[in-house]
Formats: structure tokens, sequence, C-alpha cells
């Protein structure tokens, strides 16, 4: 390690008797991360970051995919290949833009929805440090994403809009 940065509060522990370490730091509910420099920081672990880590101890995969065609294929193989998936959430982009953001239960489903979504560009995992990866769960943000609840009932009158 070059360098740690520890954002919490700590306390020692001394090990006299151990042969290795004499002392050690106690640090209670937090996050290491460390970059690419080898550089270590250490913060609040939030609720964000236990339900990220739970969910990649489980094997579960969050994916976005953006609104259109793209969105139609993924909610298609959802169907046809009977994967079990979390709500699916569409939360609002840029310019009128609207992403659908849900999480895959079982990596062998991931595998196969994959496989499903390969041509599809706007199909993709979302990772941790994306907004919507933490729009997905925060109830701050429940006022700027929906569940969609009927995944297979679509209006398509919004293409006909003129600004």
């Amino acid at each position: 390690m070059h360098h740690v940065d520890c954002q919490m509060p700590w306390s020692t522990k001394e090990t006299p008797d151990n042969p290795s370490t004499k002392g050690s730091l106690k640090i209670k509910k937090c996050l290491l991360t460390i970059n690419e420099a080898n550089e270590a920081t250490i913060s609040e672990l939030t609720i964000h970051d236990e339900t990220r880590l739970r969910n990649k101890e489980k094997g579960i995969t969050r994916i976005v995919v953006k609104e259109g065609q793209d969105h139609w294929k993924f909610k298609e193989a959802l169907t046809n290949f009977k994967i079990k998936h979390g709500p699916i959430k569409g939360i609002g982009g840029a310019c009128r833009s609207t992403f659908y953001v849900s999480d895959i239960l079982d990596n062998a489903q991931f595998s196969m929805l994959a496989l499903a979504m390969s041509y599809q560009p706007s199909f993709r995992i979302l990772m941790p440090n994306e907004g919507y990866y933490k729009y997905y769960n925060d109830p701050k943000y429940k006022d700027s994403a929906y569940i969609d609840e009927d995944a297979m009932e679509w209006d398509d009158d919004e293409d006909d809009l003129e600004d």
C-alpha cells in the first residue's frame, strides 16, 4: 500500500503476545477501496454499498437498457427464457430519454439473457459507480423512477410528438 486515507473514526487494539503484530486498528462499518495506484481509502459503508456487495455475493447482476427496440427485445427475452429478475424501473435520462434498470437474479440466466441481447447496443451491465445503479434502490430518487408493472404494454404514441 502506498497510501491509506481513513475517513472513519478508529481505535487501537494492542496484541503484545502476538509474534508478528503488536497492535491493530479497529474500524467499524467501513468500506475499503483500493485504486489503480495502490492507494486505499477507508470510508463509511452505506446502505447502497451493503446492497451492492450482497448482490455481488448472491450472483445478482444489475443491467440497463435504453428505451426503444433494445427495451422491447429485453422484455421479450425475459418472457421467452423465463428469466428471474427484480422490478424493472424506468429512470429518466438526458433529453427525455428513459433507461430501464433491473436485477437479474441468477448468473446462469444472465448468461442466457446476455446471449439473447448480444445484438442490442444499449443492453449492458450497470456498474456500481454509475448514477442509475444507485437510483434503482435509493428511496430519495423514487420520484425520478417508476416501476414498469406491466412489462409488455406500451404506448408508442410518444414517437409522434413534435417539438
